[in-house]
């Protein structure tokens, strides 16, 4: 009798000892999720890779009083020689008049420009017998300035054009590629080749504003011939660079041969081609954190942090990284540069599944 009585007490310490491990279960995932929500995808955004101070304030304060000390000496040894106010149109005067050096690319834009102008041909109706007509729309000084504050205005407009094609790609959240991070050229080279066109306009412009005294020391360079280069110069540059990006964009997308594989996981980045697969990939990482944040095999193994990104491309994960992934995801899911982790994982342990030392 006493041993009948004594099982159901016994079920009920042990029902008991369940639901307390049950609770404290549901209470430690509750606290984990809690600490997830604060570095979730939408939050990634946010995370900035070095802090205010001390290292951007000691930087840029170095910087600027080496910028400072260089702008002392110049004043002290080379003092600014006095000229009259820069004319566009006074090309014959000596010497040439000029603005400072940084505003030479504006002057440019004032020297290409022309008056626009247009013309009805009326004398070409015989019956008529009217005069030609021409209609003077705008002076070349206006649609110079015009194209000045087009070109600061196209400068300025950059990181707002990457988040509203962020936004198109991906309603929802907006493409992490395309919302202000950093990217290689090799990774869009078609903004590659915008960039390098507006840089070389902004040289070639520079260039043509001092087309009179060029033409002093260098006559057979004409405003002809600097005309046609600031024209198809930046174009040239910009084509170059696309070709140039894409056929390496296209040769890293190639997949690699199973010897290049097992030498790159033994031996690591040996050539320009491996660096274009998943090392080269793993390479944006800088270390914001967010993925050990977010890692479940980090929080159930207690580890205080893996690194998991930034470990496994110095080869210092040492298999816990490697071997502990689960493939949730999470990790690529919330990382600001867009790494795919996953892929890399499976990759490697593919390798180590036929020989590879791990």
């Amino acid at each position: 009798m006493n041993e009948e009585e004594n099982i159901p007490a016994e079920d009920n310490a042990l029902q008991m000892i369940y639901d307390d491990q049950t609770e404290k279960i549901e209470q430690d995932t509750i606290r984990k999720l809690e600490n997830r929500e604060e570095h979730s995808v939408l939050e990634a955004e946010m995370v900035k890779g070095e802090p205010l101070y001390p290292h951007e304030i000691t930087r840029d304060g170095v910087l600027t009083l080496y910028i400072m000390a260089i702008l002392f000496y110049l004043s002290a040894f080379i003092p600014p020689p006095l000229h009259e106010s820069a004319d566009p149109t006074a090309g014959t005067s000596f010497p040439p008049p000029l603005p400072d050096w940084y505003l030479l690319w504006a002057f440019g834009c004032l020297k290409v420009a022309w008056d626009i102008k247009l013309g009805i041909p009326l004398s070409m109706i015989p019956f008529l017998g009217l005069d030609d007509i021409e209609l003077f729309l705008m002076s070349a000084k206006v649609w110079g300035t015009l194209v000045q504050g087009l070109i600061v205005g196209l400068v300025v407009a950059v990181p707002f054009l990457d988040r509203a094609i962020g936004a198109l790609v991906d309603p929802q959240y907006g493409d992490v590629i395309n919302r202000g991070h950093e990217r290689r050229p090799i990774e869009d080279p078609i903004r590659a080749a915008i960039g390098v066109y507006g840089i070389a306009m902004v040289i070639m412009l520079s260039v043509f504003s001092i087309n009179a005294n060029i033409a002093l020391y260098y006559p057979s360079v004409t405003t002809a011939v600097l005309s046609s280069l600031t024209l198809w110069g930046p174009i040239a540059c910009a084509l170059i660079t696309y070709i140039f990006l894409d056929r390496r964009r296209s040769e890293g997308a190639k997949p690699l041969t199973d010897e290049e594989r097992f030498d790159l996981y033994i031996k690591g980045i040996q050539d320009r081609r491996m660096q274009r697969i998943y090392e080269f990939k793993l390479n944006r990482c800088y270390q914001c954190g967010l993925c050990d944040d977010i890692c479940p095999v980090r929080d159930m193994e207690g580890e205080h942090e893996l690194n998991i990104i930034f470990n496994t491309f110095q080869n210092k994960h040492d298999g816990v990284a490697l071997w502990s992934c689960i493939s949730c995801g999470m990790c690529t899911a919330v990382c600001p540069q867009n790494i795919e982790y996953v892929d890399y994982v499976l990759e490697q342990r593919l390798l180590a599944t036929l020989g590879a030392k791990a």
